[in-house]
């Protein structure tokens, strides 16, 4: 069947998250959803909208059987909040909130609850199991980051590390002394490798929707970011997917191979040959059937 023909059914909610109202929507497919198959949360990464990834997930799960979940983070989206800020301590708290409300769901049809993070994702999802962690039954990490600044360091060179901490501090000192806040290009604070910009420019920004600017405190908010360091016995029970381009060069490889030497519960880790972060994120594309499909496959080995 050709992905992109297919019809799935949809029934959208809305989940209060910090008083904001977040648009979501349950996927499946009628004639094939299993009764033992776990409803699966596909969480967006970096300015991702559900109707990006993971919708192109929920084409490729509802077709094996799955329940799968989508939603948009505050101000993403027909979602609440400030357009386009983003905060990740804020996104975790979303996260945590959809899983909540989903794991009732997950519960009322005897389904285990697996929680997915794409991209950024894949390290908000494991901030966001500390919030939730009597309701996740397993968690599939992405094409993730698990240090913010281990990765700055790994785009940037050591100088261009120099540069932009050079460049926040000018910024803050112009804040501090009265300055407006000007808005800022979201990628000059996360960087994006050649590849990559390339399908932002080519795919994502030509998705109805997609886009924002950002300023310092989104800048404060990633270099703290380091969900590595939160992982610790409260993970030992729950199964862990950790899958990532086996050429991803704006998330290095070595992002995967450290959370899987950090993780202390059970772990499989798969690099996608040849794969490099989003490229070959299209329906249709063998790498993208290939990633999806181990997906599929670890969550019945492991759930």
């Amino acid at each position: 069947m050709n992905m992109l023909e297919y019809m799935m059914n949809a029934e959208s909610v809305s989940i209060v998250s910090d008083g904001f109202k977040l648009d979501g929507t349950f996927y499946w497919e009628e004639g094939a959803l299993r009764d033992d198959a776990p409803l699966v949360i596909v969480c967006s990464g970096f300015t991702g909208l559900k109707h990006i990834h993971p919708e192109r997930f929920a084409r490729y799960l509802t077709r094996e059987g799955y329940l799968t979940f989508g939603f948009d983070y505050r101000g993403f989206g027909d979602s609440e909040g400030e357009q386009g800020k983003v905060l990740l301590e804020e996104q975790v708290r979303d996260i945590a909130n959809v899983v909540a409300y989903v794991a009732a769901h997950a519960k009322r049809e005897n389904r285990k609850l697996v929680l997915a993070g794409w991209g950024m994702a894949g390290g908000l999802v494991l901030d966001a199991f500390g919030h939730a962690e009597d309701l996740v039954d397993g968690l599939v990490c992405m094409n993730g980051f698990y240090d913010a600044v281990r990765v700055q360091k790994a785009l940037r060179g050591e100088l261009g590390w120099k540069s932009f901490r050079h460049f926040m501090n000018e910024e803050r000192l112009r804040l501090a002394q009265g300055g407006e806040a000007r808005k800022l290009d979201p990628f000059d604070i996360y960087p994006l490798d050649p590849i990559s910009k390339g399908y932002v420019d080519e795919v994502l920004w030509k998705t109805p929707g997609y886009g924002l600017t950002s300023d310092l405190d989104f800048a404060d908010s990633l270099i703290a970011f380091k969900p590595e360091a939160s992982v610790d016995e409260r993970f030992s029970n729950t199964p862990l997917l950790i899958a990532h381009g086996a050429e991803n060069d704006l998330h290095p490889v070595s992002e995967a191979r450290a959370l899987y030497a950090a993780y202390p519960g059970p772990k499989s880790l798969y690099l996608l040959p040849e794969g490099g972060h989003t490229e070959w994120m299209l329906d249709e594309d063998p790498k993208f059937q290939a990633f999806a499909g181990r997906v599929d496959a670890w969550l019945q080995q492991s759930l």
